[in-house]
């Protein structure tokens, strides 16, 4: 083949891949907008106020605040905005606890008597039980009385106290049962090991050294500068969140982070070059992220827990991450293995439905369909036809009624919502995913309703 020819080839080739990337790019864009379109929908209709990033292979597609950090103050929401963790936290807990057994200071497997003798059924319970959730021990949020402390200064040891003696619910390993005490007790782990406080810990040897300056601990009664306010989404508007104590969470769910922080922590974990085994061996993080144990919750039997994280084997798209909730906030963490996309949703509004929207995030990235949320114009009148009661179980009915022209449903038992329509016979309600469906029969009356919530479907025939 001639100089010429050869030249020719090379720019034929040039060009093909400067094709293939702008076709890519532009690929991309189309992805962030439609991302942007949904995120913007969401908040329009009081479903969502918080901030997103989105990556795929390491690159992001969208860093984004919608809504407002501070109602009072009109401070916008922006990736570099502070939210309260919950329970995201519990993967920073897990990372601590394997870190000081990399150095050689715990054993997973050893019984928590080794740090703690003074624990009772210290001698029953290993570390990887409470990293687990298989260890038993009462989950103290779960307390009839925490309303009347939750709001209250506490020490970790007072914390503890709530539960230590109680008996356990089942013997150690034989179930798995959620649980923040665990983690409240790993705390102490890591406290007693090292003889640095929890926060003080996790910012020397883990948020520092990846460079998450904007992640930290969150002190009873510490200004967080650029943390964002937490508040409940009704019908009438948006509250503030009732008040927590930030000593009752603790390493179960004591953190705040950035979306961008959270991004690298998964660039981390997930090997895109960040971090190295100086901070935590690659063995640590194969075992944090491996499905250790079922949750043996029949509906959903793909559903696995690792250290601190839940691995979702489910046949399309298995994903690793987390949720929490703390009063006004609830955040999601997820990644993709098989398509190496990782999304990360923190809200400032309780009420967000944010494990959907995280996966809807993840419908569009992937070109797969999912649930837009739009308000359609519909006459009134339709509602009439409506009103009626539909049998959902024996023991459990929902009632659609219409006030002032907006259509009402009501569970037994439960608060009236308002719903809102896509179209004439499908609504939404804007406080809880819920949506509903009116089937009409074949002369037009309303035979029963469709009931879509959490992923499942129910039909619910008319009874009047």
């Amino acid at each position: 083949m001639s100089e010429v020819e050869l030249l020719e080839q090379d720019l034929e080739r040039s060009h093909v891949e400067e094709t293939t990337m702008k076709l890519a790019a532009h690929q991309m864009s189309g992805i962030s907008a439609e991302i942007d379109a949904y995120l913007k929908a969401h908040h329009e209709i009081g479903w969502f106020s918080g901030a997103v990033i989105v990556l795929k292979a390491g690159k992001t597609l969208l860093a984004k605040g919608y809504g407002m950090a501070s109602l009072e103050y009109q401070l916008p929401n922006t990736p570099q905005t502070r939210f309260r963790l919950g329970s995201v936290t519990k993967q920073f807990t897990a990372a601590a606890i394997l870190q000081l057994q990399d150095l050689g200071l715990v054993d997973v497997h050893a019984p928590v008597s080794t740090y703690l003798p003074d624990y009772p059924h210290g001698n029953r319970i290993t570390l990887h039980h409470l990293l687990t959730h298989t260890a038993g021990i009462p989950n103290y949020t779960s307390f009839r009385d925490k309303t009347q402390w939750i709001a209250l200064p506490t020490t970790l040891e007072e914390l503890i106290a709530r539960f230590q003696d109680l008996p356990l619910e089942f013997e150690p390993g034989k179930e798995f049962r959620y649980s923040n005490s665990g983690y409240v007790l790993l705390t102490q782990v890591i406290e007693t090991v090292s003889g640095q406080s929890y926060g003080d810990y996790l910012k020397e040897h883990l948020l520092q050294p990846l460079g998450m300056e904007n992640t930290g601990y969150e002190y009873p009664l510490a200004v967080i500068d650029g943390l964002a306010n937490g508040y409940q989404f009704t019908d009438d508007g948006y509250f503030k969140a009732r008040y927590i104590n930030m000593s009752v969470p603790q390493g179960s769910g004591g953190l705040y982070s950035t979306v961008e922080d959270l991004a690298r922590w998964n660039q981390f974990l997930f090997d895109h070059g960040v971090g190295d085994e100086t901070i935590l061996r690659d063995k640590a993080i194969a075992t944090m992220t491996s499905p250790l144990v079922p949750s043996n919750l029949d509906e959903a039997p793909h559903l696995f827990y690792g250290y601190g994280l839940e691995i979702n084997k489910q046949p399309k798209h298995q994903r690793i991450g987390h949720g929490g909730t703390i009063n006004g906030f609830v955040t999601n963490l997820e990644y993709y293995p098989d398509q190496d996309v990782s999304v990360a949703v923190l809200s400032n509004v309780q009420t967000a439905n944010i494990e959907q929207i995280s996966q809807d995030l993840a419908a569009i990235v992937f070109g797969e369909p999912y649930f837009k949320a739009k308000v359609s114009e519909v006459d009134p009148s339709v509602y009439e036809g409506y009103i009626g009661t539909y049998q959902v179980a024996p023991e459990f009915q929902v009632t659609v009624t219409t006030q002032a022209n907006q259509l009402r449903i009501q569970g037994t038992g439960q608060s009236i919502f308002n719903l809102y329509p896509t179209s004439e016979t499908e609504f939404f309600t804007w406080v809880i995913d819920l949506r509903v469906v009116f089937n009409q029969g074949s002369d037009g009356t309303v035979e029963s309703v469709t009931l879509l919530q959490n992923g499942q479907e129910t039909v619910a025939p008319r009874v009047d």
